[in-house]
């Protein structure tokens, strides 16, 4: 009786556990980045803030970093403009080459691969990734 208990206490915290919403993998498929569904972010096996399915993304401590605006504006905490990133998660800082998944999930730099890659695949997780990548790789972990 004792083991069967064990063993179903073992069940229920696995399946409570976060899972996953999307991760974003370099070119030798490491992930970097991890999202899960309740919006913590993961770098480095650390949880380093959260992103809201708006796009508003906090640090670990709850403070906002920051928020997307009218006209899909990603702003700083004190409102200054960062980049544009549509509801496709197409990033346009102005330089006229977007920055933005394709089909399969390879981040594409106008017509080149960046290398990167989002898993699983899916349209919905494509501008919370895009927020997230992009203020990694403005701003370090």
């Amino acid at each position: 009786m004792k083991k069967l208990f064990l063993c179903l206490s073992l069940v229920f915290l696995i399946s409570c556990g976060a899972k996953t919403d999307f991760e974003i993998k370099n070119a030798d498929g490491e992930t970097g980045i991890i999202v899960q569904t309740n919006g913590s972010i993961i770098i480095n096996n650390e949880v380093n803030g959260n992103i809201s399915k708006d796009g508003t993304v906090t640090d670990k401590n709850g403070t906002v970093i920051a928020t997307i605006g009218e006209g899909n504006i990603l702003q700083d905490s004190e409102g200054k403009t960062l980049i544009k990133i549509d509801e496709n998660g197409k990033m346009d800082n102005g330089s006229e080459t977007f920055i933005e998944w394709s089909e399969n999930g390879e981040l594409m730099r106008g017509n080149e691969s960046t290398g990167m890659k989002i898993s699983p695949v899916k349209n919905d997780a494509y501008r919370n990734a895009s927020i997230v990548f992009f203020l990694y790789s403005s701003f370090g972990s």
